[in-house]
């Protein structure tokens, strides 16, 4: 019990003032001599700081930020070099989060461009020797079709002048060694001492390749309407710009998920960083799927929406090198079952949609959620603690409503101390007055719970990229202690298993919801069970699959979550009863392939690359702009849209000549013609409104003023 209102706050650690970030750092402190993890874990707070100016918290604990670098050059005594390299770190893990320049905190300013940067070096601090070992060992494991695309690839990266399109594509099903011949080209191009970058579409996708992040991540690919094309936020000068400049391989992971116009944004960036108007910048570029597996998510968008954004309907898939790897690594040639399950898989992913039912013997029929939860995760008391046990184990649903009640049941039966986190939830806009309870009862995918309820051993997914590569949007990890101002926990799976990180508590917008707010909590929610979408590019020694509320209603979502295994006996389903007349049955699952798109084009296809106008939007940015001078200079309107749309984009805010002639002259190719339809338009519809509310003057008891109904 505390005496005020403020000192209970206090206690919770939702203060949002200095003394609780004094806190937060001093309890990192005490917890970890890792003065590494210490510096990567306050340039995440930067980076989603509630304190617009951190200079006098700096002075106060920056003397704790550089030990280690002390220690390395054998020093006592602190100089300016030493304190230098601590301000070079934490700016590039500032960087790797998305954040800018350091001083816009309030902190001094680093090196910048004295020394070779930290994301340079450490894309070529990889042990060039071991690399080249284990490449050679490897080769030797390649089949006929992995051993093609190995040496088609290769032959690019040392020849990549001769060509003016560098891109390939690597048609890939589940279990025919995608990942395995992605990172052996990572590794060989790295083994030589040059730079290959990693990338997949998807967070959990990016853990399975080496060093490898989100795409939006690694390129600053902004956040974009789905009918947008801009260029990625990327200055010449930077020393992001220098890295991508220096690379040899970009491989693209799950592509068959992204918008087109995400790879649309980086192809313009590359060519504008590059001086060069080859596809990418001249770059060799990597991209791999399968077109079974799920295409992009549309917000309200339907399959003519998904179709129309992914890589088939883009300008660059006609001059993609198509390779494809088909034979099933996974499998003896003597396993009859399971050759008969790869074959079933590869049926699903193509087959007419429609509802079917599972065979019996392939897959292990649950009759309800409890069992499911069971034979996914048997004997879980006496593995709760056990990293390995949680690793390859998974449930998949559709739906986040779905998730979040499994997720709950399993979480009840981890028996130990509960620790609950509650947020500081505040209006994005000052201005509605909304108390905070009713922002406290409101759920979004994108951010945590206000809520957070924790128990150590509970299985959790970050929602952000914190510090990436290692801690990426989609990175599971079990906790391992549970502090009042930082979440520890260790890694789950990809390059970095078993590694400790500490998740402090960050600042979040939702704005998915009624009335936009901003949540400061720990980013993470449970993930014992995840979405089917989240799961793509993850494989598992046992997985789930809960339909029994909501059935798959996407392309290639089915075919996604039976492919998380390798043998029908690793999969667990459970579709639900539904009545028959008087009998009670099992529900079938329900299928959804759009069959056009194995076909070589999908709809209407771009024009033949990047408009001209894009390429010069991203031109004309000026060198030394920062990165919101990059964003601002980019026109919103490079795409080209209908006259149709564009009177359906403005006819709902425009009430007058003036407003309609004030944006038609900020916008590309408006044309007279337009303009007077739109006139026309808007007098038809003013004068319908003046009639209707005439006619309505009797029941209302109000008129539309002269004035509003003339314009």
């Amino acid at each position: 019990m505390y005496e005020t209102n403020r000192e209970a706050v206090n206690a919770l650690g939702l203060l949002t003032d200095e003394a609780t970030w004094k806190d937060t750092i001093m309890e990192i402190i005490n917890h970890t001599n890792d003065r590494r993890q210490l510096r990567e874990t306050y340039a995440s707070m930067l980076v989603f700081s509630d304190l617009e100016d951190q200079s006098e918290i700096w002075e106060e604990i920056k003397d704790y930020f550089y030990s280690d670098y002390l220690n390395m050059a054998n020093l006592t005594d602190y100089n300016d070099e030493i304190y230098l390299d601590a301000l070079d770190d934490i700016q590039q893990h500032v960087l790797n989060c998305g954040g800018g320049s350091i001083t816009q905190y309030g902190l001094p300013a680093s090196r910048g461009g004295v020394r070779p940067s930290n994301l340079i070096r450490r894309e070529k601090a990889y042990n060039k020797q071991k690399l080249k070992e284990s490449v050679e060992e490897k080769v030797k494991l390649l089949n006929d079709k992995q051993r093609q695309v190995y040496d088609t690839v290769m032959y690019r990266v040392e020849n990549s002048h001769r060509y003016r399109n560098n891109g390939v594509f690597v048609n890939a099903a589940g279990g025919t060694g995608k990942s395995f011949v992605l990172n052996l080209l990572i590794d060989t191009v790295r083994s030589q001492g040059k730079v290959a970058l990693a990338v997949a579409s998807s967070g959990i996708a990016a853990t399975v390749l080496s060093g490898g992040r989100t795409a939006h991540n690694m390129f600053k690919i902004p956040l974009m309407e789905y009918d947008e094309t801009r260029a990625c936020s990327i200055n010449k000068n930077t020393e992001l710009a220098r890295l991508l400049q220096q690379t040899q391989l970009i491989v693209w992971d799950e592509v068959v998920m992204a918008n087109k116009n995400m790879l649309t944004a980086v192809d313009i960036t590359l060519r504008d960083i590059m001086d060069n108007d080859d596809f990418m910048g001249g770059k060799v570029f990597v991209c791999a799927g399968d077109f079974r597996q799920i295409l992009p998510v549309i917000r309200y968008g339907g399959k003519t929406e998904e179709l129309a954004y992914c890589i088939k309907s883009s300008y660059m898939w006609d001059g993609l090198t198509k390779l494809e790897l088909t034979e099933n690594v996974r499998l003896k040639k003597d396993d009859v079952k399971n050759n008969k399950f790869a074959k079933q898989l590869l049926s699903l992913g193509t087959r007419d949609a429609g509802e079917l039912f599972f065979e019996k013997g392939f897959g292990v029929r649950a009759n309800s959620r409890e069992e499911l939860v069971f034979k996914v995760y048997d004997d879980l008391k006496a593995n709760h603690l056990n990293l390995s046990y949680f690793e390859k184990r998974s449930i998949v649903s559709p739906t986040n409503d779905d998730v979040g009640c499994v997720n709950q049941l399993i979480y009840d039966l981890n028996e130990e101390k509960e620790v609950v986190y509650y947020s500081v939830d505040t209006p994005s806009d000052p201005e509605p007055d909304v108390q905070a309870s009713v922002f406290n009862s409101m759920c979004s995918p994108s951010v945590p719970l206000h809520d957070l309820r924790l128990k150590i051993g509970c299985i959790v997914m970050v929602m952000r990229n914190i510090c990436p590569p290692r801690i990426c949007n989609g990175t599971r990890l079990m906790i391992t202690n549970l502090k009042k101002h930082v979440v520890v926990g260790n890694i789950l799976g990809g390059t970095y298993r078993g590694e400790q990180v500490l998740i402090p508590r960050v600042v979040l917008e939702a704005q998915d919801t009624p009335v936009p707010f901003k949540r400061k909590q720990f980013p993470i929610k449970l993930s014992y069970v995840m979405t089917i979408n989240k799961s793509q590019g993850q494989t598992f020694d046992r997985c789930g699959l809960l339909l029994d509320s909501v059935q798959c209603f996407a392309h290639g979502q089915l075919y996604v979550a039976c492919s998380r295994v390798t043998n029908w006996d690793a999969l667990v389903y459970y579709t639900g009863w539904r009545k028959v007349g008087n009998d009670v049955r099992r529900r079938p699952a329900v299928n959804v392939v759009y069959k056009e798109l194995f076909e070589a084009h999908v709809g209407e296809e771009d024009e033949e690359g990047p408009t001209e106008e894009a390429l010069v939007a991203a031109s004309l940015i000026p060198e030394e702009a920062d990165e919101s001078e990059r964003t601002n200079n980019i026109p919103e309107d490079i795409h080209k849209i209908s006259e149709d749309d564009w009177v359906k984009m403005i006819m709902p805010d425009w009430y007058g000549e003036d407003d309609v002639k004030e944006v038609s002259s900020n916008k590309k190719g408006a044309s007279e013609d337009l303009l007077s339809k739109i006139k026309k338009m808007i007098e038809e519809h003013m004068t319908n409104m003046t009639d209707e509310s005439s006619d309505d003057d009797d029941e209302k008891g109000e008129q539309i003023p002269k004035e509003k109904a003339g314009t």
